[in-house]
């Protein structure tokens, strides 16, 4: 009986210890982290829009297709277009849009903004339709290549599917 209740008292400190260490998952060198590592093309300085799509490979139930624009405004700003399409109307939809510079230095894209929307139908509609994110990036500096990644999800009678497209990139002049 008391090695028992030494037993429990011992297993009770290391679980109350391992419950209040906080561990933090980091990298070694903060400059060598990025999270955008797909590769994508830089497209010549005359070219001031690329569009991603992404579609299902073997058939998916509700969701078609994810499609990502980037555009050169004009006027400094970067235009990003995200468009969902399904076979039917979807229960809840969500898009984020990440907005990557090129570092001519280390030769890699880091992340420089984001921006994210939750989309959800509405009581007594079918659902939606067509979720969209048509924004614009302000305030990036010019003379830089930047492109898009979008993560699309949308959800149907508490099904999963979902795309994450990427953008080639274009100058922003």
């Amino acid at each position: 009986r008391m090695k028992k209740l030494v037993r429990i008292s011992i297993v009770s400190i290391v679980l109350s210890f391992s419950m209040i260490v906080n561990s933090f998952a980091v990298p070694y060198n903060f400059n060598q982290y990025t999270s955008a590592t797909e590769e994508s093309d830089l497209l010549p300085p005359g070219v001031k829009q690329s569009k991603a799509t992404e579609s299902a490979v073997a058939r998916g139930d509700f969701f078609i297709r994810a499609d990502l624009t980037i555009k050169n405004n004009g006027d400094g700003t970067i235009g990003a277009l995200a468009v969902a399409l399904t076979r039917f109307p979807v229960d809840e939809a969500y898009i984020t849009i990440y907005l990557d510079r090129w570092d001519e230095e280390s030769e890699r894209w880091r992340q420089v903004k984001y921006h994210e929307e939750e989309f959800y139908a509405e009581e007594g509609t079918e659902g939606l339709e067509m979720p969209t994110v048509d924004i614009s990036f302000i305030d990036q500096p010019r003379g830089y290549y930047y492109r898009l990644r979008g993560s699309f999800s949308v959800v149907y009678k508490g099904n999963f599917e979902g795309f994450s497209p990427v953008t080639d990139g274009i100058l922003l002049d």
